[in-house]
């Protein structure tokens, strides 16, 4: 399977997954580990099938996934490669949910930079990204419709938007939703701790 794209990111894709679970165990030196072996696999995929819709995509979610260790510098440019590969990946396979979640979830980054890290994006590039919770909700919207009230996290990331609109009974509306959904994943169990307090702070608005 050494040449094989569609090994390669089913490969990255459970290293991934595994380096979650070791997060969640509290091994945080082995989930770092992990989470760079499943970039570096899913580059070799990209390298062997640059057609390959999934291939673009967990090369994107591996290299955002490293994003808590990497410098400020890198953290930026990287987001502009997630970004290209994402929006390749959507090109490639407009059908698959993820993609449209994952753009969602870039446009929300970018939307939620520190003063600090834009002020780094702008010593790195003449035009630094820019986006706005709206472009983020249409995004998150797109993955919904597509898989429509069972993925918790989107529907999250949704809320969250709203928050970020001030449209403060939708967003309760959509955590309210999500809040129903069973936990099944890592990413589950943190997306529940954050609709609880966002529920809890905006619950009775």
């Amino acid at each position: 399977y050494l040449t094989d794209a569609d090994f390669h990111w089913r490969l990255a894709k459970c290293t991934y997954q595994l380096a979650q679970i070791e997060g969640g165990k509290g091994n945080v030196e082995k989930k770092k580990e992990m989470l760079y072996s499943a970039k570096d696999t899913a580059e070799r995929a990209l390298h062997l099938n640059q057609k390959s819709a999934n291939s673009h995509k967990w090369y994107s979610i591996t290299l955002g996934s490293i994003g808590d260790y990497e410098g400020t510098q890198n953290k930026i440019k990287n987001g502009y490669t997630f970004k290209e590969h994402i929006e390749k990946a959507i090109e490639l396979n407009k059908k698959d949910p993820s993609n449209h979640h994952l753009l969602g979830r870039w446009c929300y980054g970018v939307y939620m930079l520190s003063w600090l890290e834009r002020k780094a994006a702008a010593t790195l590039f003449a035009t630094p990204p820019t986006s706005t919770a709206g472009e983020a909700l249409t995004h998150f919207l797109e993955a919904d419709r597509l898989n429509p009230g069972v993925w918790k996290e989107n529907l999250l990331y949704i809320g969250k938007c709203y928050v970020e609109l001030g449209k403060y009974p939708e967003a309760v509306e959509w955590l309210e939703k999500a809040s129903l959904l069973p936990v099944v994943s890592q990413d589950d169990k943190t997306a529940e701790i954050e609709i609880e307090s966002i529920l809890a702070k905006y619950g009775g608005k």
